[in-house]
């Protein structure tokens, strides 16, 4: 009895793509083969990375394959799951759109001039935002503000105001820094001075804290693109006498 050795042969899909390898029966009734539904009596192609084979009669036509990639419209940027072997259709590309505002021009995401002047307007607006932030942040820091309960930051106005007053005339009445005094425990007069000079120091701080702010902000607004806006440095300093 002869025995039974089945042969690897090439199975298609529905759409003739090469699917993988099986096996055929041999003909017992007679020579040959017993080719499974849509198999092929040849050897398997050599493929590589991104790449299946349909069979044209006589041989693999080897096709770039994208299937179950994610594509985009090159007219809307829309995602679009791949489905078919070969090449891309017409309008699609693998390459994602930087941003909503890029549209496909001459084979490659670009963007309209006035794209680039909205994109640089709103990073403008968010580079001040920043450096309003950041010069608030660094008053806080720099003044302690953290440290020191609302209510009395909100007395700080008065006691700069009586300080002033006392230094100009020292006659003049100090109600709110007298009951600080008192509560202290300490002079007087001691709490006067010491309260002159942080106001004017705070005001310093304010001072230079506000032009620099307003000096970046000067430099924000003169970027004409996005690289000369992210070379503007947003850095605040104290002034010497504080």
């Amino acid at each position: 009895m002869p025995q039974y050795h089945p042969k690897p042969v090439c199975q298609l899909d529905e759409n003739g793509l090469y699917f993988g390898q099986t096996q055929a029966d041999p003909d017992l009734l007679g020579e040959g083969w017993l080719l499974p539904a849509r198999c092929i009596d040849t050897d398997p192609p050599e493929l590589s990375d991104g790449q299946c084979a349909r069979w044209n009669g006589t041989g693999w036509d080897i096709l770039p394959d994208h299937r179950g990639q994610t594509a985009y419209r090159t007219d809307t940027g829309q995602l679009e799951t791949v489905t078919a072997a070969g090449a891309l259709s017409d309008g699609l590309t693998l390459i994602p759109p930087p941003t909503a505002r890029h549209t496909w021009q001459h084979g490659a995401w670009t963007l309209t001039p006035e794209a680039q002047a909205e994109i640089l307007e709103e990073a403008r607006a968010e580079r001040l935002t920043q450096a309003a932030r950041a010069a608030q942040a660094f008053i806080d820091t720099a003044a302690g503000l953290a440290e020191v309960p609302e209510f009395e930051i909100q007395t700080w106005s008065i006691q700069a105001a009586e300080a002033a007053a006392w230094e100009a005339d020292r006659t003049a009445a100090t109600p709110v820094l007298d009951t600080i005094a008192a509560a202290r425990g300490i002079g007087r007069e001691a709490l006067i001075k010491k309260a002159a000079k942080k106001a004017k120091a705070y005001t310093l701080l304010t001072a230079r804290t506000a032009g620099e702010r307003q000096r970046i902000e000067a430099q924000i607004r003169a970027a004409e693109d996005m690289a000369a806006l992210a070379a503007v440095e947003i850095r605040y300093t104290l002034p010497e006498a504080v």
